[in-house]
């Protein structure tokens, strides 16, 4: 228990350290966690076991995002085992949020590891992420836990665009589209009032989204999808405020911009943008 929560207390303060030292904290987090299961087994502890292989599997996650290249490539895996082994014990009445939340986190994986792989497996990846989510939301209902349903909604729709960018034909446009309804069903739950910065952050995945919607080859008028991806970002802009939120706004503003110069010129296509 105390390995666990040792983990639990470098993984936090990592994920709050840049650089070097933030990854050596992560990689610490994960010792931790590895050395709580040789007591915490699936034999003894099958409980225990589920949620420090969830842990585990966040760490990793983590530490992963923070690595390029095989190295970056090799911890996503082992992130995605560790999720998929605690599902392995998570299917009982008794567990169901353990499960949905298991699943969020698998799917949160799955696309990191999908963006850096390219070809069908890739695709592949990102499909299974997809998979991953809606299965979360039998679990996060928005009637029993709105904000997690939001996430996993908002989440959902970054699958989908990933998958829909990357396909061509008619069922590219339709991944596309089902990503700028799975980011509006996000904002029933992430309302200005109640939600501000991921509201905004959800106005801004549309506008990426309408704008991945605008320069893919199915679309046969780009336009009205340009002019809706400006209506997001601008509304993201009146949130993220250029003080204390330089990043967001410095990318947002980009992004506003982008979009201006193209309505100036008819729309003219260019690459989808990153979420």
């Amino acid at each position: 228990m105390t390995q666990n929560n040792l983990g639990g207390a470098l993984h936090e303060r990592g994920r709050r350290t840049e650089g070097a030292a933030g990854i050596d904290l992560l990689a610490e987090a994960v010792a931790a966690y590895r050395a709580a299961l040789e007591v915490r087994t699936r034999h003894d502890h099958p409980n225990q076991w589920a949620m420090t292989q969830n842990n585990l599997g966040t760490a990793l996650a983590d530490l992963g995002s923070r690595n390029a290249g095989e190295v970056g490539a090799d911890l996503l895996a082992q992130a995605i085992a560790a999720f998929r082994a605690a599902l392995e014990l998570t299917a009982g009445q008794d567990r169901l949020l353990d499960r949905g939340n298991t699943q969020h986190n698998l799917g949160n994986v799955l696309v990191a590891k999908g963006g850096r792989t390219e070809g069908a497996a890739g695709l592949d990846l990102l499909t299974q992420a997809a998979a991953a989510y809606q299965t979360a939301l039998e679990v996060r209902t928005r009637r029993d836990y709105p904000v997690q349903w939001a996430t996993t909604q908002n989440n959902l729709g970054a699958a989908l665009w990933a998958q829909g960018s990357r396909t061509g034909g008619a069922a590219g446009a339709e991944l596309l589209a089902q990503a700028v309804a799975a980011y509006r069903a996000a904002l029933e739950v992430r309302t200005r009032r109640d939600h501000p910065v991921d509201w905004a952050e959800t106005q801004e995945n549309l506008a990426i989204a309408e704008r991945a919607r605008a320069d893919h080859g199915a679309t046969a008028d780009p336009r009205p999808h340009l002019e809706a991806a400006l209506g997001h970002v601008t509304a993201a802009l009146e949130v993220y405020d250029p003080e204390h939120m330089p990043f967001h706004h410095e990318k947002a503003t980009r992004l506003r911009d982008d979009l201006l110069a193209r309505l100036g010129d008819g729309g003219a296509g260019q690459g989808p943008g990153a979420v």
